[in-house]
C-alpha cells in the first residue's frame, strides 16, 4: 500500500520531463476542442483579446510554462516580441518547428522557470491555465521574486488561479487498476495506483500516480492544484513586492475538464508605478 500523501511533497519524476508522458501532454496541448492540457481555443482566444488591452503593442513579453506555444504564438502574430519558457522538450520542440513554418520570431527555451535564469526587462510576463497554483508555497515566492526583478519599471504580470470553487468539481479518492498495454502513463503493462486528497486548512488538492511496471522501480509523479480568494492572492503578491492592479472572472465561461472557477490577475511592482 502507498504511504499517505504529505502535504506539498514533490516526486522525483514529473508529467512535465517524462518522455512518454511528455508527448501525450503535447498531443493534450493540441486538441483544441477540450480543456485538458491547455483550454479549449475559444477561451484561449478570448483570454489573448483580454491581454492585448492590457500590454502596449510591441511589447516584450514572457510567457512562463508556454507549451506548444499556443498563446505565444497568437500574441507574436499581433505584433509583440515573444519570448516563451517551459521545461518540456516535446513542447519547446513543436513550438520552435510550429514558429518556422509560421514564419514568427519567438525564443523559444527549455527551462524550469524556478531554477533556471528566466531574463530581464520584460514588458509583461504571463503565466496561463493555473500553472501558478500547481507550485507549493515556496516556488510561488521564488518565481515571484524573479518576476518582479525581471519586470521592467512599468511592467505587468497577468496570471490565472482557481477560486474556491474547484473545490465543487474535486474529490478524495483511492484507487488502483491494471493496464495490460500502452497507456497514458506508461507503454508496457504496468499497475496503476491512484490518490486524490484534499489539504482543507491549506486551501490545495494533491493528485499522486505511482505506475508499478515489471523489471523497473516504481514511478511516482505528483501534482498540487491551490485555490484561492482575492485576498489570499492579494497577501501572495503583497508579500514579494507585487501589487494586484485588476481582477478578471469572467474570462473561463466553462471548462470540461476542471473547474471553471477562475480568476485571472494581473499586477504591478510595488514602486514601480
Amino acid at each position: 500500500m502507498m504511504n499517505e500523501l504529505k502535504l506539498y511533497q514533490r516526486s522525483d519524476n514529473s508529467i512535465w520531463t517524462d518522455g512518454h508522458i511528455s508527448k501525450n501532454m503535447l498531443s493534450a496541448h493540441l486538441d483544441l476542442d477540450i480543456d485538458a492540457a491547455s483550454r479549449n481555443i475559444k477561451t484561449i482566444e478570448k483570454t489573448i483579446e483580454w491581454i492585448v488591452h492590457k500590454i502596449p503593442k510591441g511589447a516584450r513579453i514572457l510567457d512562463l510554462g508556454c507549451g506548444p506555444g499556443l498563446y505565444s504564438s497568437l500574441l507574436a502574430k499581433k505584433g509583440y516580441s515573444v519570448t516563451g519558457i517551459d521545461i518540456s522538450k516535446s513542447s519547446i520542440s513543436y513550438a520552435m518547428n510550429k514558429a518556422i513554418e509560421e514564419n514568427l520570431l519567438i525564443d523559444y527555451q527549455c527551462l524550469d522557470y524556478i531554477k533556471d535564469d528566466i531574463g530581464m526587462n520584460y514588458d509583461a510576463i504571463i503565466c496561463i491555465y493555473c500553472d501558478f497554483g500547481a507550485l507549493i508555497p515556496e516556488e510561488q515566492s521564488v518565481l515571484l521574486k524573479k518576476i518582479r526583478n525581471a519586470l521592467l519599471d512599468d511592467g505587468i504580470f497577468i496570471f490565472d488561479v482557481f477560486k474556491t470553487g474547484l473545490c465543487d468539481k474535486m474529490q478524495e479518492y483511492r484507487n488502483w487498476y491494471y493496464s495490460d498495454g500502452e497507456s497514458f502513463w506508461c507503454v508496457k503493462p504496468h499497475f496503476i495506483l491512484e490518490e486524490s486528497k484534499h489539504f482543507i486548512d491549506y486551501k490545495t488538492w494533491g493528485a499522486r500516480t505511482v505506475i508499478i511496471e515489471k523489471g523497473k522501480e516504481s514511478r511516482e509523479y505528483i501534482t498540487w492544484d491551490n485555490y484561492y480568494t482575492e485576498n489570499d492572492i492579494k497577501k501572495i503578491l503583497n508579500n514579494n513586492g507585487l501589487n494586484i492592479q485588476s481582477i478578471n472572472m469572467e474570462l473561463v465561461s466553462e471548462n470540461e475538464f476542471t473547474s471553471n472557477e477562475v480568476m485571472f490577475i494581473e499586477a504591478y511592482k510595488m514602486g514601480g508605478k
